[in-house]
């Protein structure tokens, strides 16, 4: 199972955590499948809350660039286009979503994270966006609207969030103990339940329209020549840069 995914009694808050510790909940085409049919079941459901977790030692390690060599140009842009479809499921969802993030959380994930409307740091977390390294234009756009001008020292100059400023910058709300994860879902489940399925619908889809220019901002990020190899120039680099850390 790539997620686990569990329900509270009387189905008001439907968790849902990306489970493969082991690569660091990286997101492959079978996970981002399983998010995306999790979250059409949560939308069928009487849920009033999403909550997103992650297994292991991080939240979300990014997009899975481990078989890139069997890519190509088009399985690879097909990849992200699924991925943003899943982000604005995310972030158009008519429910209330939360994401508990910790660890290194990089890339999509932190697209991930930043396409719940609230955002809640467990212990420890930095954030970062390498996309644009290779071109890719994903979740920009809600970034901007979520931190405005930072997001282009982020993005440009490859600055890494850590916690204290991605709290300051409102990227994050708040820090809290893992021991307060229930505390704070179940404390927030009744406050959002205090207004109808309908209202709270219309409030979260106020800029549903911005979708199709994400979309399509992705898109053309991703027809280019040779993207595949702007990609895996990129992964060879991120891994010989890690392996030397060792």
């Amino acid at each position: 199972m790539l997620v686990q995914t569990t329900r509270t009694a009387d189905g008001s808050i439907v968790c849902i955590s990306l489970d493969r510790p082991r690569y660091a909940n990286a997101l492959n085409s079978d996970l981002v499948e399983s998010l995306i049919t999790a979250l059409d079941e949560a939308f069928n459901s009487p849920a009033r809350l999403i909550v997103f977790k992650g297994s292991g030692n991080s939240f979300c390690g990014g997009f899975d660039l481990r078989e890139i060599e069997s890519e190509t140009d088009a399985t690879l842009a097909y990849r992200f286009l699924r991925l943003e479809l899943l982000l604005q499921k995310v972030h158009y969802a008519p429910i209330y979503t939360l994401a508990l993030a910790h660890g290194a959380v990089t890339g999509a994930g932190a697209d991930l994270v930043a396409a719940c409307k609230k955002r809640v740091v467990i212990s420890d977390a930095t954030f970062r966006f390498p996309g644009v390294r290779f071109g890719v234009l994903l979740g920009t756009n809600r970034l901007r609207d979520i931190i405005s001008q930072k997001a282009y020292a982020i993005l440009l100059e490859q600055q890494k969030l850590e916690l204290n400023e991605a709290i300051a910058c409102g990227f994050i709300h708040t820090l809290i103990d893992p021991k307060q994860q229930e505390e704070l879902i179940s404390a927030l489940c009744k406050k959002v339940s205090g207004v109808s399925p309908e209202t709270m619908a219309s409030i979260l889809q106020l800029d549903r329209q911005q979708g199709v220019t994400d979309m399509g901002l992705l898109a053309t990020s991703v027809a280019t020549p040779d993207f595949r190899q702007r990609v895996q120039k990129y992964w060879l680099e991120a891994k010989s840069i890690a392996n030397n850390r060792k």
